[in-house]
């Protein structure tokens, strides 16, 4: 089913879905425009040796095409800094453009003084007096309940109170039951920012698909994170290009990754991780006059999404039964999601990031490495994998590749 054939249709239905919030919602997705300039990747964030010329004409160039959404946080090496320099001296009012950032308490936050102390960091770095929007910084699993320590959503609301955010929501890397949870703990969202790409729509690690229906269900409107899963849809297989390659013969594989996440219901923005110039100007070129993916190009992601899932040679279904087993809380069925893509992309160096990022900062699950091979899972597993043997895989084909990136302040 085609979301939408045009834009305006596509935002159409996602303003009719807000109707069922039982407060007023002041946020216009309107006003927003569907690509977003996520601020989380600049080069040389790691040593604060970002090009602040370069970064501004990224910026420039992505505001003169018609772009006016900025995400970055607080937990961003230099990242609210950098842009906060960059939109200086640019011929943009204030008022032109959005400004979202983010708190956080799952790190560098033992006191509920700590929440004030970022938000007035924030403004600092950004060099303005207020923030268009304001998120939690990912909610999901152990992290959630750091939030509610602090009374962080309190703290949020009374942020806006005080004209120093307008609208406030949260961010997200969290299971379906969990969304569920924090939109009725946290009514007065006003949008949530979810991950989503076509690699994990369907996944049953993910569960993607359902955390939107979560979002919709409650009239969240959504922001689109990691479309592209971190680069690694830019790069697909062979196999994969053939396919993509005719049924979008005028964009990269990255634009393609970030057209699927922005036409699914729901999404009103989707954020592009952007370092270059040329990534800025393919981007807003395909963003020019957005439509929702054709019916056509929805059939071949998804004969995408079958290529990927057959070259699987991990039949996980996600079911974790072996998690309800193991004795040293293992992240078992990420692992072998993670062996998956590796397996899909050949990338080592990419699979050894996703593996530390999905199975121990977002599951919050312990690494293979501290598995005691007592074979619980394997006896527990109802598709009789050899859970033991892919651990192996992992160990000499992933983690001995390891390189550093820097995504949150130390």
């Amino acid at each position: 089913m085609v979301p939408g054939n045009d834009a305006s249709t596509h935002r159409s239905s996602i303003s009719a879905s807000l109707e069922c919030l039982e407060f007023d919602m002041e946020f216009k997705i309107e006003n927003v425009s569907p690509l977003g300039f996520g601020c989380m990747r600049f080069d040389g964030r790691e040593t604060n040796e970002i090009d602040i010329a370069h970064t501004r004409q990224m910026v420039k160039d992505y505001l003169d095409a018609g772009g006016n959404y900025f995400d970055t946080a607080w937990a961003y090496p230099n990242s609210e800094a950098a842009l906060g320099e960059a939109l200086q001296g640019l011929d943009y009012d204030r008022e032109s453009y959005f400004i979202c950032s983010k708190c956080v308490t799952w790190t560098h936050c033992e006191s509920e003084d700590d929440l004030e102390r970022q938000l007035q960091e924030s403004l600092a770095n950004l060099q303005t007096d207020y923030l268009d929007m304001y998120l939690m910084h990912n909610l999901g699993g152990r992290r959630t309940a750091t939030f509610e320590k602090y009374h962080a959503w309190e703290f949020m609301k009374r942020a806006k109170e005080r004209g120093l955010v307008r609208h406030i929501g949260f961010s997200a890397h969290c299971t379906p039951e969990e969304l569920e949870e924090s939109c009725e703990k946290f009514p007065e969202a006003e949008v949530v920012q979810l991950q989503i790409n076509y690699l994990d729509w369907e996944s049953p690690s993910f569960r993607e698909r359902q955390c939107v229906e979560v979002a919709r269900k409650h009239g969240k409107p959504v922001i689109a994170m990691e479309p592209v899963k971190g680069g690694l849809l830019a790069n697909p297989s062979h196999a994969v290009r053939e396919v993509l390659d005719e049924a979008f013969p005028n964009t990269g594989y990255a634009v393609d990754a970030l057209l699927f996440a922005a036409s699914m219901p729901g999404v009103f923005c989707t954020l592009s991780g952007m370092n270059a110039l040329e990534q800025v100007r393919e981007n807003a070129q395909a963003f020019k006059d957005f439509k929702p993916l054709s019916e056509q190009q929805l059939e071949a992601i998804g004969a995408v999404q079958r290529i990927m899932g057959e070259t699987h040679t991990v039949q996980c279904t996600g079911c974790e039964y072996c998690a309800k087993v193991c004795p040293e809380n293992v992240g078992i069925s990420r692992s072998l999601e993670v062996l998956n893509y590796y397996k899909n992309f050949g990338d080592p160096y990419a699979a050894n990031y996703q593996l530390g990022f999905v199975v121990r900062f977002n599951g919050g699950k312990n690494m293979i490495t501290d598995c005691i091979r007592c074979g619980a899972c394997e006896e527990a597993c109802p598709q009789n994998l050899p859970i033991l043997s892919y651990f192996d895989e992992i160990e000499r084909d992933v983690l001995p590749f390891s390189q550093k990136v820097v995504l949150m302040k130390p």
